[in-house]
């Protein structure tokens, strides 16, 4: 996880990636859920082995564009695991199968499933912390609109009785301050939850050995820790 951005840059960031999260794991829960199911109920015949290929080359696309999510997130460039070619010499029908001897194919599908709740919840927390911080703090903007409701009451008639208008103004705004003082966290620990998924499923594990020069060190200088550079790794499938 990033932690160079200010913090404002830092939450927009974390939102964006929440948010957007939810449209692209239903997506991918529902193609390879779909195909999964359609190819193994088919198995028995060709046709449900060209499905699960297929499945498996979609949830493949799809757990490249989270890596894209996961490398926009940490502002640096992610390393993929790598697929399985098919053996030197296979003939085309052992080729087009391929992903269905291929570890790492399946981890994307198992990726693209496990993502959905994960997605669900954190987006959910997410909208309901933003709403709560922007309609507690800009309250005294909109809030007077609702006395205009005949019969109306708030909390604001059982607090300050002679005007309830600026007690339920004064309890909305500490709720809103509340929410946006918890929000950068939330918010936080949600992005972190779905990229902790998808570190774990789909990126090479990290080596904490090796480092990155900004430039390579002079022959008469010796390298301290022995250090390696490690060029940056193209995020395709």
């Amino acid at each position: 996880m990033d932690t160079t951005r200010n913090p404002v840059a830092r939450l927009l960031a974390d939102t964006r990636y929440t948010l957007l999260g939810l449209p692209t794991a239903l997506i991918a829960f529902t193609v390879v859920l779909t195909g999964l199911a359609a190819g193994a109920g088919t198995a028995i015949v060709m046709a449900g082995l060209f499905l699960m290929t297929g499945t498996l080359y979609a949830a493949r696309g799809f757990a490249h564009v989270e890596r894209i999510r996961l490398a926009d997130l940490g502002r640096r460039p992610v390393v993929r695991r790598p697929y399985r070619s098919p053996a030197p010499g296979a003939g085309p029908l052992r080729r087009v199968l391929a992903p269905l001897a291929c570890p790492q194919s399946w981890l994307d599908a198992l990726h693209a499933l496990v993502l959905m709740p994960v997605a669900v919840v954190g987006f959910c927390l997410t909208v309901t912390w933003w709403a709560g911080a922007l309609a507690g703090l800009l309250h005294p903007l909109w809030g007077w609109s609702l006395y205009t409701i005949p019969g109306y009451t708030d909390v604001g008639a059982q607090l300050v009785p002679e005007s309830p208008m600026l007690g339920t103004t004064a309890v909305h705004m500490l709720a809103g301050l509340l929410f946006a003082l918890t929000l950068p966290l939330v918010v936080r620990a949600c992005a972190y939850a779905q990229a902790a998924l998808g570190r774990a499923l789909l990126l090479a594990p990290e080596d904490p050995h090796v480092g990155v020069y900004a430039a390579v060190p002079r022959p008469q200088e010796p390298a301290r820790g022995r250090v390696r550079t490690v060029p940056p790794v193209a995020t395709g499938v």
